[in-house]
């Protein structure tokens, strides 16, 4: 029976080759997660390494990478065959396989079936593997950003954007990694009814330009970002504990009033995103009485509380 690391190894790989027309089809998806069921339980880092693959394609060093692991994880010929037909299987999922598609399936087929599965072998990939376990740390592989992916989703994709157009923020990587969540919180609530509008979309630009000391294009970049993650949505408690984490207390406070600028950015606050505001101002561990103080400052502003500025 194949070993899980060589399923997830085969998994990414199977993502990767999925992405050489420029799209990952439905089917495609079907197809790997007929392969995972194999694993029986695959554990949340897992699925979290494995989204990453299926979030964007993979560059040419990243797709021989993942190969050499594949390559490398096959131990009998079984487990020849299992990669072959995996590999065939998702390639024609769709119906139709363009001649790129074909060039690379005899490519990986050719390559598989040049490993051999004998003892020695075994015992010679067994040494590799110690070596290239030493060698993690100038992998091209993105399984090291699975802690950002999980936990500060919007800091994953501005490096990964980075990554591809040269750019830099030039702030210091922990101020850059707090805005990032603190950005991810500011979406959490003006995507509250699965949109954001456009007046909050404005309202974020200025609070990040003008609170964070950001450049016009650099605030426009991590709100596009955001709203782009809306959609696929953002975990609220990992956020927050990203962002208690980083933050003083004062600092906490005082964001309570930032996350009600945008709730307030189209003229009225709606009981959804109070009720957002509510729930990450108690995981930022801050007192009700800060939560009400900023509710109550907003309504005000609004013209909805007795004694509002007329």
């Amino acid at each position: 029976m194949a070993t899980t690391e060589f399923i997830l190894d085969l998994g990414k790989l199977v993502i990767s080759a999925a992405w050489a027309d420029g799209e990952l089809a439905n089917e495609e998806v079907n197809v790997l997660k007929r392969l995972l069921f194999r694993l029986g339980e695959v554990t949340a880092e897992d699925w979290a390494v494995l989204a990453m693959y299926m979030e964007s394609p993979t560059g040419k060093a990243e797709q021989e990478e993942l190969l050499a692991r594949v390559l490398g994880s096959i131990r009998t010929r079984e487990d020849k065959a299992l990669a072959v037909a995996t590999l065939e299987e998702v390639f024609r999922s769709d119906g139709t396989v363009t001649a790129e598609e074909e060039a690379l399936l005899r490519e990986l087929k050719g390559e598989i079936g040049q490993v051999g599965t004998g003892v020695f072998a075994g015992l010679a990939k067994a040494l590799k593997s110690a070596i290239g376990q030493q060698q993690a740390a100038t992998s091209s592989l993105r399984e090291h950003a699975s802690e950002d992916y999980l936990n500060n989703r919007v800091y994953y994709e501005l490096m990964r954007r980075q990554q591809e157009s040269g750019g830099r923020f030039d702030q210091p990587e922990p101020q850059v990694r707090k805005l990032c969540l603190a950005t991810g919180l500011l979406f959490r609530v003006a995507g509250t009814d699965g949109t954001v509008s456009h007046e909050e979309r404005a309202a974020m630009v200025g609070v990040l330009a003008g609170d964070w000391s950001l450049s016009a294009e650099q605030a426009e970049a991590l709100v596009g970002i955001g709203c782009g993650l809306v959609v696929k949505g953002l975990d609220e408690f990992r956020l927050a504990l990203g962002y208690f984490e980083c933050t003083t207390f004062e600092e906490r406070r005082q964001f309570l009033h930032t996350l009600f600028r945008i709730a307030s950015s189209a003229g009225h606050t709606s009981h959804e995103e109070i009720e957002e505001i509510r729930h990450i101002a108690a995981s930022l561990k801050l007192p009700h009485r800060d939560f009400i103080a900023a509710k109550v400052a907003i309504l005000r502003e609004e013209g909805r509380m007795p004694g509002s500025p007329q």
